[in-house]
């Protein structure tokens, strides 16, 4: 659990792996209201159906094999262009 403080503007920054896990990015917005019990507040990403950017895929892909050079990638983006498989 990480402690945060409240800003003179009742603001909080969210920490960078916490958000990575929920897939929360810059930008995205959050839906806060009170537990259930009362006891706390739940931030919850504001709706599953958002289009989410790239970045909050970095560190959770698993790579294996060798890099591709970005012409191959140009040439794999083009092939599938034109329908080749």
């Amino acid at each position: 659990m990480t402690t945060m403080i409240l800003s003179g503007k009742r603001q909080v920054v969210l920490p960078a792996e916490l958000c990575r896990q929920v897939s929360l990015a810059p930008g995205a917005r959050v839906r806060v209201e009170l537990a259930p019990n009362g006891d706390g507040i739940l931030v919850r990403a504001a709706s599953g159906g958002e289009k989410r950017p790239p970045s909050i895929l970095f560190d959770r892909v698993a790579r294996s094999g060798k890099p591709l050079a970005v012409e191959d990638l140009q040439g794999l983006a083009v092939a599938k262009k034109q329908g080749k498989p």
